[in-house]
């Protein structure tokens, strides 16, 4: 068997080349790991009871993200203020945007005549932050559904919710009105 050189070292350079050509591209790894603990956060802005919560038959869930009043009154012919109905409390380290809304409403007997108005007042320190107001009549400045977004700071800042309720002299113990508030919270 006859061997040529020339073809022989051709083909010993080529596999000489791919072993270099392979060397040199093989890759290096290094490894990376990410280790994580992954729960649930608590919300920073909560409900807290007021001195008028019980008062007004409040509840406040046990998230504090909802509260329910079940024998808010008013007085026929005469104002009443639940004036510590209820706070809204951010328990985070930063401020959040808050806004208030009334997201639905419905009367009941003959309440959209005789209710007057139902102002909530968001009170800070005693300044007013803003307010909301219902007046089917229209006689008291119309209603006002929604607030702008006010900023609640945080540190264990708080607001406190009044609600103000004037009801014609001629409301009976069968007109009432159901109010559902959204409070929307940037977070």
């Amino acid at each position: 068997m006859k061997i040529n050189a020339r073809k022989s070292l051709k083909f010993v350079m080529l596999l000489i080349s791919a072993l270099i050509i392979g060397t040199a591209s093989a890759a290096v790894y290094n490894y990376m790991q990410i280790t994580a603990t992954v729960g649930v956060k608590g919300f920073d802005v909560n409900f807290y009871a007021g001195e008028d919560t019980s008062k007004a038959g409040g509840t406040i869930s046990s998230d504090r993200q909802t509260v329910t009043f079940t024998d808010m009154k008013g007085l026929s012919g005469q104002p009443i203020t639940y004036s510590d109905s209820v706070r809204i409390c951010n328990n985070g380290s930063v401020s959040h945007n808050i806004k208030l809304e009334i997201q639905s409403h419905s009367y009941s007997g003959n309440a959209e005549t005789t209710l007057d108005y139902i102002n909530i007042t968001i009170w800070n320190d005693g300044s007013v932050v803003d307010y909301l107001r219902l007046d089917p009549n229209n006689d008291n400045g119309g209603t006002r559904s929604a607030t702008g977004f006010n900023s609640l700071s945080g540190n264990n800042s708080w607001w406190r919710i009044q609600w103000d309720i004037l009801w014609f002299s001629n409301a009976t113990i069968n007109d009432s009105v159901s109010i559902v508030l959204k409070i929307t919270v940037e977070s």
